[in-house]
């Protein structure tokens, strides 16, 4: 990883919910080009940690350096600016029920970046061919079946292009035949170098597409390793008795 550029720089970061602490102290480090999944049993502080690298949530304390600027700082209009270079996917798709799919990928690119019309209705058309859904683009997302929706999720934060990818269980909500549609897609990306961090439950994901994964359990992390040598060497007890139960 020396060659590759840091893009996130996470230093100390802790989370308070009054007085419930949620993360404890968090320090790591995210590289270019890489993908990092976020393994833990529920409540760990996967998706709060994912929601503090794009200040969804606002820590308590400690650095989140995003090209050396701490971010925890920043106010208003910059914060905006932050959130377009780090797309987000959630669990639910969050598209604007009332747009079809071509205005739900081209309504942000338009306003916030000027982009014009022309140029962001092309680009749509060219993400979505790329995810399989050609034919969709004038479907309401009421027609479009889960995996579908997941994958113009995909699609509407590739339209800001981000620097930098967040997912928080993009496949939760989802039957396993959808899944595999909206994890080939995160595959694709990640073989074409896009910087990826995935809250997930899927372990073959994690073992297989993720260069490195971490453990995060009771607010803390417990393991960060490349992913091979996490599922095949576990360390910490907690980690052995996770993998234990979901392999």
């Amino acid at each position: 990883m020396e060659n590759k550029r840091e893009i996130l720089k996470v230093v100390d970061l802790q989370k308070k919910f009054h007085k419930l602490e949620v993360l404890k102290g968090i320090s790591t480090t995210f590289h270019e080009n890489e993908v990092v999944s976020i393994i833990g049993p529920s409540g760990g502080g996967k998706s709060t940690f994912l929601r503090c690298l794009n200040l969804l949530e606002q820590p308590t304390s400690g650095q989140i350096l995003f090209d050396g600027t701490d971010i925890c700082t920043i106010k208003g209009k910059a914060i905006d600016h932050c959130r377009q270079r780090m797309g987000m996917v959630f669990q639910q798709f969050n598209l604007f029920e009332n747009m079809n799919v071509m205005k739900n990928l081209t309504v942000a690119p338009m306003r916030i970046h000027k982009m014009p019309q022309a140029e962001a209705e092309a680009k749509a058309e060219e993400l979505v061919r790329r995810v399989g859904l050609a034919d969709k683009l004038t479907a309401y997302p009421s027609q479009l079946s889960g995996g579908q929706k997941q994958r113009i999720a995909i699609v509407r934060a590739l339209m800001m292009n981000p620097e930098v990818m967040l997912f928080d269980e993009p496949t939760s909500a989802l039957d396993p035949e959808m899944t595999g549609e909206v994890l080939s897609v995160m595959k694709a990306l990640a073989e074409e170098g896009m910087t990826m961090i995935v809250v997930t439950h899927e372990m073959r994901f994690a073992r297989e597409v993720s260069t490195r994964t971490l453990f995060l359990d009771g607010g803390r992390i417990e393991e960060d390793k490349p992913s091979k040598e996490l599922f095949s060497h576990p360390e910490s007890p907690r980690l052995i008795s996770f993998l234990e139960k979901v392999l």
